[in-house]
Formats: structure tokens, C-alpha cells, sequence
């Protein structure tokens, strides 16, 4: 194994985190809307503070991602990692402020 491969590897995995962490705020946004329908009205600034820690988790996650994706040589890997989160982001752009 070279250092090069086993390198890559491991910002791979540095990589993996924050997308998971993308991933996870994403499966969020549909239950937050379903709170949204039929929530106590008194906890609206409650709900409020939820959305915008997930929308700021997933901008700071995929500023992480795209901060590590400039080690990565691969560019087929970097391509494909970076295209799915730029689409995470962009669900978190139209979503929060949608509930907000």
C-alpha cells in the first residue's frame, strides 16, 4: 500500500463525516415540515432555533467537505463527492427559509 493511496484513504474518510452529517440534517427537513403543520404556536421560536442549528450544521458541513475535497487526486471521486454535496446544499437553501 503507498503512502499516496493510503493518504487519499484516509481523507476519504475525513470527507465521509461531514457528508453524513449533511445526509442526517437533510432526513430532518421532512419532519420539521410535518412540525410545522400542527405545533403549538407558543413554541414557534423553539422550532425556529431547530431549523436554523440543521441549516448551519449542513452549510458548515459542506464547507468542511469542500475544504478536504482539495487533497483528494482522485477527480472522479472529488467530482461525485462534491456533486452530491452541492445537492444536500441546495435542499438546505430552498428548505430553511421555506420553514423558517
Amino acid at each position: 500500500v503507498s503512502t499516496q493511496s493510503t493518504g487519499e484513504e484516509a481523507l476519504l474518510t475525513i470527507v465521509h463525516v461531514p457528508m453524513k452529517i449533511m445526509e442526517l440534517g437533510c432526513e430532518c427537513w421532512d419532519h420539521i415540515e410535518t412540525l410545522t403543520k400542527g405545533y403549538n404556536t407558543s413554541l414557534k421560536s423553539d422550532l425556529q432555533v431547530a431549523i436554523k442549528c440543521i441549516e448551519t450544521g449542513i452549510w458548515g458541513a459542506y464547507k468542511n467537505v469542500m475544504i478536504n475535497l482539495d487533497d483528494i487526486s482522485n477527480e472522479k471521486t472529488k467530482q461525485d463527492i462534491a456533486s452530491k454535496a452541492r445537492n444536500l446544499l441546495e435542499t438546505n437553501e430552498v428548505m430553511a427559509p421555506r420553514l423558517l
